[in-house]
């Protein structure tokens, strides 16, 4: 896949959410499939940063559930992310990864696409 985000403070592009969000979702909708997110929070702790600085830090792993339309059929992939941040941000950092990976890990299956 096209590495269409970029990390300024690291210098480093990467594979966005969006674009695998947008991606999967066109696949699934052409053969009439959904998806159901199940997020559960592993982990959430306290931790200080390189700077000294106290952030939160959370694991959250996802089950996703994709269901056939037609014969009600289902399938479920799993993806794991962790997230730091300062504010009330790691939770959803860390969802929004897990979600991302389990979906490039499906990609990377089903097309042989490196998931780099």
């Amino acid at each position: 896949m096209v590495k269409n985000g970029t990390n300024e403070y690291h210098k480093y592009r990467y594979v966005t959410a969006e674009d695998i969000i947008t991606r999967v979702n066109t696949a699934l909708t052409k053969h009439g499939l959904c998806t159901v997110v199940m997020p559960t929070l592993s982990r959430f702790d306290t931790v200080t940063n390189l700077k000294g600085n106290t952030e939160h830090l959370a694991t959250v792993q996802v089950a996703i559930q994709v269901i056939d339309s037609v014969s009600g059929e289902t399938v479920e992939i799993l993806g794991l992310g962790s997230g730091q941040d300062s504010g009330d941000k790691a939770v959803m950092k860390a969802q929004t990864a897990a979600i991302k990976y389990a979906y490039m890990l499906s990609l990377a299956i089903a097309t042989g696409d490196d998931p780099e």
